[in-house]
């Protein structure tokens, strides 16, 4: 059967023959190109070389030119438009993701190619930055380490400077980077990239921001209620005039985590595990065993290794990997919880399913599902069952904990908000005076106090503006859909009424779940769907602001 013909030549509607031929071929095409991409750029993250990244590069370059084909495009749109009758719903949903995927490449691959060639340059700068600081070059883990323990305000003044010159190094490729998606946006017919990619990842302005602002009013009062609180313990802790916190006061170069003020030291708790081993322990003990995963990881540091951390499956069959940079204590703790999140999502799915289908509904459901994991390592219950601690010594951490898990979702939901208004202005006028609009969003969204004489451009050290551009909001809108996961799982699975007892440690149950209602559908669902079917109501805030709502005294 042949595959159809283009757009034009087409009187009337594809047949289902032709319409599932065009799918398969995409597929057998397409297939070992992704896996050749994946495998490349992860290669290129651990070693940092540039003919690792060259690699990476033309791996990319080689799928973007099927991508970009216009008369395969074209064929999809027709079956997307004008679909056969009685096509069936895993067919229709693979077009469905096809025509998406194929859409933001409809340009000329020279311009593409540009794309890649520049973001890989800029990644390659963020993956061997190391900041200099007195002479001595820091790791990302070391920057972390002296903003969380430092009492000293010049120190932690400038670390934080050390790790925001990355911004110096990489403002201009990302800014003529801005304007080459904004180029190809408008070729598309799209306004500008942002509105683009949110029609790529099958989301809409309106429902985006229209959450968005929901959430804003949400967590504005409880957020600054607590930030009250955090204001007057960071000021005694360092001896400061509350009027004179910065931003390097709150012990993260960007105020999307904590400060450690509630009276629940997680470091301690935390300092003397392994967190890939304690991570291999809870998987396990809730039938989700990710020991193959592990040992096909790359997770420890090394020279011009990215200083981050992801999860990659390279082929949607067996081959998933980690990359991470483990060090003991709680932070690792978290970030393994949640990238072996990623990997048993992916290592679980449906692999008999159409290649297109395996995989995660959206980018959101994976980010919820992994981020409603690795909150449970902030719970002391989830500390009790994991690394022995007592019923009474669990107890005494309640409080806090509690305080410390609401302002945690308060302050991530406040810097999401900075993220999704700035990058759509970014796009909106990438020529603007943007170091002055970061503490504009800054200050309204997060509360802090702009530095003084400061015109850097602080936003460009955030990593994701080069390689996962308009993707920020999809970590709110997950944790979004976590929280509703996770208050079905409390009452279907762990018999429990308070969502906060529930850490699912050693239940089989609990694996059995996610196996059937989140991994093994993949992508048959769209995100929408998936939400509805395991929830019974739409995306939602409400199981989000239950998280927080009754531990804040406004």
């Amino acid at each position: 059967m042949p595959v159809l013909s283009s757009h034009k030549a087409h009187a009337k509607p594809p047949t289902k023959a032709e319409v599932t031929t065009l799918v398969a071929s995409i597929t057998q095409r397409y297939a070992p190109l992704e896996r050749a991409k994946e495998t490349a750029w992860y290669q290129a993250s651990i070693s940092g070389k540039d003919e690792d990244f060259a690699k990476a590069e033309a791996a990319l370059n080689t799928l973007d030119g099927l991508l970009s084909d216009s008369t395969l495009f074209a064929q999809l749109k027709e079956a997307k438009t004008n679909p056969p009758k009685g096509l069936n719903a895993a067919t229709a949903r693979q077009v469905d993701i096809l025509y998406r995927m194929f859409l933001g490449r409809q340009v000329a691959p020279e311009l593409l190619a540009e794309i890649n060639k520049l973001q890989s340059e800029v990644e390659q700068t963020f993956n061997s930055f190391r900041a200099v600081i007195g002479g001595k070059e820091y790791s990302q883990n070391d920057l972390k380490k002296v903003l969380r323990e430092s009492a000293d305000s010049k120190e932690l003044q400038a670390v934080w400077e050390g790790q925001k010159a990355v911004g110096d190094k990489v403002i201009g490729p990302l800014i003529k980077l801005v304007h080459l998606r904004n180029q190809v946006a408008k070729q598309l017919g799209y306004s500008d990239y942002h509105d683009l990619a949110l029609a790529i990842s099958d989301q809409t302005p309106e429902e985006v921001f229209g959450l968005f602002e929901e959430l804003d009013k949400l967590t504005r009062g409880p957020f600054l209620a607590l930030k009250a609180e955090a204001d007057m313990a960071l000021a005694q802790k360092l001896n400061l005039p509350k009027e004179s916190l910065r931003p390097w006061h709150y012990q993260d170069f960007f105020f999307q985590e904590p400060p450690a003020v509630f009276n629940v030291d997680y470091e301690t708790l935390y300092k003397s595990q392994d967190p890939v081993e304690l991570s291999r322990k809870f998987y396990a003990g809730i039938g989700l065993p990710i020991d193959d995963v592990l040992a096909a990881s790359d997770l420890y540091e090394k020279p011009g290794k990215s200083p981050h951390a992801f999860c990659a499956d390279l082929d949607r069959d067996q081959d998933v990997r980690v990359l991470a940079n483990v060090v003991p204590g709680y932070d690792w703790t978290m970030t393994m919880v949640h990238e072996l999140g990623h990997a048993v999502y992916d290592k679980f799915k449906d692999r008999k399913a159409p290649f297109f289908l395996r995989g995660p509904a959206h980018m959101l459901t994976t980010e919820g599902y992994a981020m409603m994991l690795d909150r449970l390592v902030q719970n002391p219950y989830w500390a009790a069952a994991m690394v022995g601690l007592s019923a009474e010594d669990r107890d005494k951490l309640l409080p806090g904990a509690h305080k410390t898990m609401a302002f945690s979702s308060l302050v991530f939901a406040r810097w999401c908000l900075v993220m999704l208004h700035f990058e759509k202005a970014l796009y909106a006028n990438p020529d603007q005076d943007l170091n002055t609009l970061w503490w504009t969003m800054v200050e309204k969204y997060q509360g802090l106090t702009r530095p003084e004489n400061r015109n850097a451009p602080d936003f460009a050290s955030k990593i994701h503006f080069v390689v996962a551009p308009v993707y920020y909001h999809n970590y709110m809108m997950g944790q979004i859909f976590g929280a509703q996961v996770h208050e079905v799982i409390t009452r279907k699975v762990e018999k429990l009424s308070d969502p906060f007892e529930a850490v699912y440690v050693g239940n089989t149950k609990v694996g059995e779940f996610m196996k059937k209602t989140i991994f093994e559908p993949g992508a048959k669902r769209s995100w929408r769907e998936l939400t509805k079917t395991i929830t019974g109501k739409p995306l939602s805030p409400d199981a989000y602001a239950a998280q927080f709502a009754r531990y804040v005294t406004q």
